[in-house]
């Protein structure tokens, strides 16, 4: 996407070629149960999440793996690909070896790798299991996080730094002044069971999403509907509006919906509209809005694009 934030190359040297593949289930904000009903603690939480030391803020590095090894350090590995951040705190401090679709990481040196908190010992590899059934381990190479994500028939790592800029420098999310005008009544419309849409990507693949129904809603006396996609007992939708490009992210925004009452009404709060991963991080996969769901009006509540990393 063009209105994707610079690259953050002076924290991440991908020598192996890194970008934004699409995971199965796309990079989303998770809809959180029980939440909160005062918008400051809801933008608290918000905030706190992003900005936790494994959020997305802390994201620097999406590196697709080849067949052979890559190792991973501070500096370059002659003669070898390699995956180069300030990060993994020793000039070499291990390697990477992709097999078929096993992916076995090597410590260069004792103390300076875990997984999932288990100290590794220098020389003997350790498989790196991926995150098709359920979240994978969390290899830590010196402050580095790494996990094996699989997309598309291909390995590839995904690498946090909780030292990145774009955490420590973060102020909070610019958003619009909160207005109840923007809570909107709509009425849920169940869909077809098994419903699939097409989602394209900022990587430019498609992948098919669940569809829970159509929400229809008025907003200055125009009708309007828009695809949900199912997400706990609400629903979760991704919307582009007119401010998109200008004060919003250009890929749209996500907004979570409550469940539908008795009577298949349910409550649009566009205060609580939020911006994707991908408007923080060049290295996150991010969903944008299907056919339809593009309103020709604006939105002008919610998160707004947020400012560049120091």
């Amino acid at each position: 996407m063009a209105d994707l934030l610079p690259s953050i190359a002076s924290t991440c040297a991908l020598l192996v070629i890194g970008g934004c593949g699409p995971p199965p289930s796309s990079d989303m904000t998770n809809p959180q149960s029980n939440l909160p009903s005062n918008h400051a603690d809801w933008i608290d939480r918000r905030e706190r999440t992003l900005a936790a030391p494994d959020g997305w803020l802390t994201l620097v590095g999406l590196v697709w793996l080849e067949p052979g090894g890559a190792t991973i350090g501070t500096a370059p590995a002659p003669n070898e690909r390699a995956i180069v951040l300030a990060g993994a705190d020793a000039p070499h401090a291990g390697r990477f070896d992709l097999d078929g679709g096993t992916v076995r990481f090597t410590p260069a040196a004792d103390g300076i790798a875990s997984l999932d908190g288990r100290p590794l010992d220098a020389g003997r590899s350790v498989v790196l299991a991926d995150d098709r059934i359920g979240a994978g381990p969390v290899l830590r190479v010196g402050r580095l996080l790494v996990t094996h994500i699989h997309r598309h028939d291909r390995a590839a790592l995904r690498i946090k730094d909780p030292e990145s800029p774009t955490r420590t420098g973060f102020k909070g999310v610019p958003r619009f002044d909160h207005d109840p005008a923007w809570i909107l009544e709509g009425r849920f419309e169940a869909g077809k069971l098994d419903a699939t849409m097409p989602i394209r990507l900022v990587s430019d693949h498609l992948e098919d999403h669940r569809v829970a129904g159509t929400v229809r809603f008025e907003l200055d006396g125009a009708s309007h509907a828009l695809l949900v996609e199912p997400a706990g007992e609400g629903y979760f939708l991704v919307f582009g509006d007119r401010t998109n490009g200008l004060d919003t992210y250009g890929g749209g925004r996500f907004l979570s919906i409550p469940p539908a009452d008795a009577d298949g009404i349910v409550q649009l709060d566009f205060n609580r509209a939020t911006t994707p991963p991908c408007s923080f991080t060049p290295f996150a996969t991010c969903p944008t809005p299907p056919d339809g769901n593009r309103l020709p009006v604006e939105i002008l509540a919610g998160e707004k694009r947020p400012e560049p990393s120091p």
